[in-house]
Parts: structure tokens; C-alpha cells; sequence
């Protein structure tokens, strides 16, 4: 692994540490990926985002599918895949006209709408109609920033856990796969991407082992308001350095 001797490395261990974190905490409560790891990614190595993110996002769910297939909602997960559709063509076709300020100016303000989004009193009802919009919605940010959760999260708020985890999971599945293949039909992802995906793919696993000793006694809710913190105030810098840079 040549950044092991590169003058940049230590960016990229940096980022190792964040996604072992963000993997840890999205093997808690359904989501966290992508709203810790983005912002800072799109920070320091601008051009990893989406793509990094989005492939290891899709190991953590296959993994997270696997332990909750039979608490999954599977009328949800097929209505937002459909609605997800509309959402990731128009991602793709930001990406291609954003440039690096712009995309990182963009995404630092996705992820605070995220936040303000997950951490609302306000539950949306449980129907078609809402799935379509989050569906849409999680499509949209899902491939231009691979935050894509809170969205489903906030439609989810009265599922049990097993069942939110689950059903995010599957959603994260299918809409992994078309934001990958939509995303490479547009010419977004580079060798180098899936280069340093696969490298950080062992610290995302060893993050969905190590949630699995801190679901024993973590306070989930907490936790959340702790991921809000970390990735507003990161988005926040993020903003900052757009607008100077």
C-alpha cells in the first residue's frame, strides 16, 4: 500500500480512523457511515467522495441484511428503490458539472439538512406517498454525497430496531448497487476510488465487530445525538473551506 510511505499519508490514516468509527456506529443504529465519513472525506480527499463511501456502505448492510432479513419490510424497501431511480440520474449529473468547492460546499449543507432531518420531534406517517419522497430524497443524497440514510431513517422513527436496521439495510443494498452503476455509466468512478475502498474495506469490518460488543450496553439515542455533533461541526468546516478556498 503505497500511502504507508507517501508524504499525504497521513490524511488517508486519519480517514481509516474516521470510517472505523462511522462503520462501529452504523452497526448500532442503522446509519452513520456515511454522515461521519463524507463530510471529512470531502475535507481532506474530496476526490474519494461518493464512491469510497458508497462501497463500503454496501458490505456493512449486506452484513446487516443478513442478521435482520426476516424483521425487513420489503414493500418499503421496493417502493423506495423505484422512487430512488429519479433521484441518483440527478446526482450523477451534479457531480459532473459541480466543481471540488462547489461539491464540497454542497455536500457540507446535505449533511446539516440530514442532521436538522434525523434529529426532528416530527415522525412523517408510514405510507406510499412518504416512502416515494424519502425514496427520492435518499436516491438524490445518497449518490452525490453517499449520505443516503436519514431520509428512510426519519420515515422508520416508529419501527422497532430490528426492523429499521433491517429495512434501512436493504434499502442501503439495492441503492448502493444502482448509485455504483449509475455512477460508472457517468464516468464518476476511477480505479483509484475502488483502489482505496478496498483498502479501508478490513476497518469497516472490524467497525461492524466492534458494534457488535457495544450494542450490548450502548445508549443508542446518545449516540445519535453524538453523530449529529460530529458531523455538523465537520460539515461546518467543510462549508467554511468552500467558501475561502
Amino acid at each position: 500500500m503505497d500511502i504507508i510511505f507517501s508524504h499525504d499519508a497521513l490524511p488517508y490514516i486519519f480517514l481509516g480512523l474516521i470510517i472505523f468509527i462511522g462503520a462501529t456506529v452504523q452497526g448500532v443504529i442503522g446509519f452513520g457511515l456515511g454522515t461521519i465519513s463524507t463530510p471529512i472525506m470531502a475535507l481532506l480527499k474530496p476526490d474519494l467522495v461518493p464512491v469510497v463511501v458508497l462501497c463500503l456502505a454496501f458490505i456493512i448492510a449486506c452484513s446487516t441484511l443478513h442478521r435482520a432479513w426476516a424483521e425487513t419490510d420489503w414493500k418499503m424497501v421496493l417502493y423506495s428503490n423505484i422512487a430512488r431511480l429519479p433521484g441518483t440520474f440527478l446526482a450523477v449529473w451534479a457531480l459532473a458539472v459541480l466543481s471540488t468547492n462547489s461539491l464540497q460546499l454542497f455536500i457540507g449543507c446535505a449533511v446539516i439538512f440530514t442532521m436538522v432531518l434525523s434529529s426532528l420531534g416530527w415522525t412523517p406517517k408510514v405510507n406510499v406517498g412518504n416512502t416515494v419522497i424519502a425514496g427520492a430524497l435518499s436516491g438524490f443524497l445518497g449518490t452525490s454525497t453517499s449520505i443516503g440514510g436519514p431520509p428512510m431513517a426519519l420515515l422508520m422513527k416508529t419501527f422497532n430496531p430490528a426492523k429499521a436496521r433491517g429495512t434501512l439495510a436493504a434499502t442501503f443494498v439495492f441503492g448502493s448497487i444502482v448509485s455504483m452503476v449509475t455512477l460508472a455509466l457517468g464516468g464518476q468512478v476511477t480505479t483509484y476510488q475502488l483502489k482505496y475502498a478496498l483498502i479501508y474495506l478490513p476497518l469497516a469490518v472490524l467497525g461492524l465487530v466492534a458494534a457488535n460488543y457495544f450494542n450490548r450496553f450502548v445508549d443508542r439515542k446518545i449516540l445519535n445525538r453524538m453523530v449529529v455533533i460530529v458531523s455538523i461541526g465537520a460539515s461546518i468546516v467543510l462549508i467554511a473551506q468552500s467558501l475561502v478556498g
